[in-house]
């Protein structure tokens, strides 16, 4: 189920006795119109499985000598329910934190990872670790329920709702970035080849200024690469310094600090040449990409990636951000036009 914190292994379940479903029709649907409503999880995020059948599934979990067998219903987290409450054996009369409270009394059910639209992610489920649905594996929410998920008061490991991070997480080998250190020296910088996967103080004890007690505060921060056209954040990513011809899905590559729920203090005072720190249309458009294309876009106002501005995918955001869709734009200008020559004439 449900907390990782105090369950691992793997999970292996075996259904027994099953009534069929049309013995017992008449009775389910009575169950079911008696059942409050978000039973079966938030609309953005609802249950799967079968509800409502006999049986029971076998959960192994492990505990201080070895491994155990726990029974559980057949329908195990096929709707919001605090499964664990009085079956975990953390969860009963003496354990800890006992029947009826904590994690034990929260509800909670399976839902599908790519059919989940909330602010807290699903995690993978470890009671039932090798099952699969529709061919992914199996994850768990207590948000969708409505219940207090204990993942939810640590900070984002993959970016905020609205603003996830991208790349690879957990993947071998290191990746030689070029880094200023004292003095602007340009240093090559052995980084993780996972950087930028998940929210973590990539620069901290690897970045040459990063070492010591006066290291300065970004060093701590935690950040990660995004999509940014998929980054409905207040404040928008910064085109990468670290890898600067690097690109995602034909794009440049962003990063946020802000996603990571952390401050960023790089960008204004090491990465000079990040788009948001151009203050004039013609310091904004003089940079360039490696292969000549325009790193930034001048938006009337403001200076931002390129692609934040101009790409077809980054746009519908752009207009959802500023309040301003373009038919309004257009409008605002058709009516300025006809202002203009109305007052021609009349001159």
């Amino acid at each position: 189920a449900a907390s990782a914190a105090l369950i691992a292994g793997s999970a292996s379940a075996a259904v027994v006795n099953l009534g069929h479903p049309a013995l017992r029709s008449g009775s389910r649907a009575a169950s079911l119109l008696e059942r409050p409503l978000g039973l079966y999880g938030d609309t953005r995020c609802p249950c799967i499985g079968f509800d409502n059948i006999d049986g029971e599934t076998t959960v192994e979990l492990k505990n201080g000598s070895g491994i155990m067998q726990v029974a559980y219903p057949a329908d195990l987290g096929a709707r919001c329910d605090a499964w664990d409450d009085n079956r975990h054996p953390d969860c009963k009369e003496l354990g800890e934190p006992g029947e009826g409270n904590g994690w034990c009394a929260q509800k909670w059910c399976y839902v599908d990872a790519c059919n989940c639209d909330i602010p807290v992610m699903a995690k993978m489920a470890v009671y039932v670790p090798d099952a699969r649905y529709r061919g992914k594996s199996v994850f768990y929410s207590y948000a969708t329920c409505g219940g207090e998920d204990s993942w939810a008061k640590v900070k984002p490991e993959v970016g905020t709702h609205g603003c996830r991070c991208i790349g690879f997480d957990n993947i071998p080998g290191t990746i030689d970035i070029k880094v200023k250190g004292s003095g602007g020296k340009v240093t090559d910088v052995a980084y993780p080849a996972e950087i930028g996967g998940s929210c973590k103080a990539w620069d901290d004890n690897l970045h040459p200024l990063c070492h010591g007690e006066d290291a300065p505060k970004w060093c701590k921060q935690r950040w990660c690469y995004v999509d940014p056209c998929s980054c409905s954040l207040e404040t928008r990513p910064k085109v990468t310094m670290y890898l600067p011809d690097a690109v995602f899905a034909g794009m440049s590559l962003y990063y946020s600090y802000e996603t990571c729920e952390s401050k960023d203090y790089f960008t204004e005072k090491f990465n000079l040449d990040a788009c948001v720190n151009q203050k004039s249309k013609d310091k904004c458009l003089s940079l360039k990409r490696k292969r000549g294309e325009n790193k930034c876009a001048w938006t009337g106002t403001t200076c931002l990636g390129w692609e934040i501005v101009e790409h077809p995918l980054c746009k519908k955001l752009v207009e959802a951000h500023s309040g301003v869709s373009a038919s309004c734009r257009l409008a605002t200008a058709v009516v300025a036009a006809v202002l203009a020559s109305l007052m021609a004439m009349n001159a």
